[in-house]
């Protein structure tokens, strides 16, 4: 079972240059006098919640400026330093070069990790998702990439078992039906555009829920435009997770409840195929709990689409 609250192996405060941290604390107004680090996740670089000696609060993130993981803090950086006030997520104050590293600093959210087990926490989490279909719908960001643009090569794995060959490790279900499951995956794109802003990552770690319910989204890297129902479905393998059956959100819920079953059909089977290929990679740098949660998260997706497709 991976343990959520510490899945990364994050550079610490500490360890940054001396001229890294004299230059957060110099973007964000304020001496630094206590520091949260932050072990949920899956990338390596700093992250933490940061006090300052006027008082005030930020969350800042730090990677070298030559990571490859860059790229990402850069397009988080820059996603949520344009999104529009009324939307439920952390904004990002600054995204700044300094002594050779890329710093982004964000709004503190003070919270907890929403419980989706517990009726009213998952209440709020969907009340949330609806507001993001509603408030990002057009896309306030016009220029980020496209859903079909973004997933094109990540929703081809049971192509690609199909063509060279399943994995001897594959389960029965999947080796069985895997010529079905390489074509139902081809029909992903088709209902996926849209201009909606979506999160695209959407989990219970990306979220925030406050003491007054309110849920606020953090970490948009993979902010992309499609189809307003695609955040939900992404979600709903983390329901799977604690016990809640997805079908009833899905069929009950304003931004799925009128989606062709064969399009969400076509999603899930090519999210558990991008999950069951790279649970199967070796472990990145710094993430050595990624493919274990890839692993149980393809196995979840597997089991809905199951249940969904109804194949022996």
């Amino acid at each position: 079972m991976v343990d959520y609250e510490d899945t990364a192996c994050r550079i610490e405060w500490d360890q940054l240059p001396g001229a890294v941290r004299a230059g957060i604390a110099g973007r964000l107004g304020s001496a630094v006098v206590r520091v949260e680090g932050q072990r949920g996740g899956f990338s390596h670089g700093m992250a933490a919640r940061l006090w300052l000696n006027d008082g005030s609060r930020a969350f800042v993130k730090a990677i070298r400026g030559e990571d490859e993981l860059a790229r990402m803090y850069r397009r988080e950086a820059d996603a949520a330093g344009r999104l529009p006030e009324v939307a439920p997520a952390a904004r990002c104050r600054f995204g700044v070069e300094v002594a050779g590293w890329f710093v982004a600093g964000f709004e503190d959210v003070e919270g907890t990790r929403p419980r989706l087990a517990e009726p009213g926490e998952l209440a709020d989490v969907l009340r949330t998702v609806g507001q993001l279909a509603e408030l990002l719908t057009p896309s306030p960001l016009p220029d980020v990439p496209t859903i079909e643009a973004e997933l094109a090569t990540a929703f081809a794995g049971w192509r690609g078992f199909a063509e060279s060959g399943a994995p001897a490790d594959l389960d029965e279900w999947s080796a069985r039906n895997l010529d079905r499951l390489a074509e139902l995956e081809t029909g992903w794109s088709v209902s996926a555009p849209g201009e909606t802003l979506l999160h695209a990552d959407l989990s219970p770690g990306n979220m925030v829920r406050r003491a007054n319910g309110e849920v606020v989204i953090v970490d948009w890297a993979w902010a992309c435009r499609g189809a307003a129902w695609i955040d939900l479905v992404l979600l709903a393998p983390y329901f799977e997770e604690c016990g809640v059956d997805p079908e009833a959100i899905i069929a009950g819920h304003p931004v799925t409840e009128d989606v062709e079953p064969a399009a969400i059909d076509s999603f899930v089977c090519g999210l558990a195929g991008y999950w069951a290929v790279n649970s199967r990679r070796p472990p990145p740098p710094g993430s050595p709990h990624l493919r274990a949660h890839q692993a149980r998260f393809a196995r979840l997706a597997r089991d809905w689409l199951r249940r969904r497709v109804r194949w022996a």
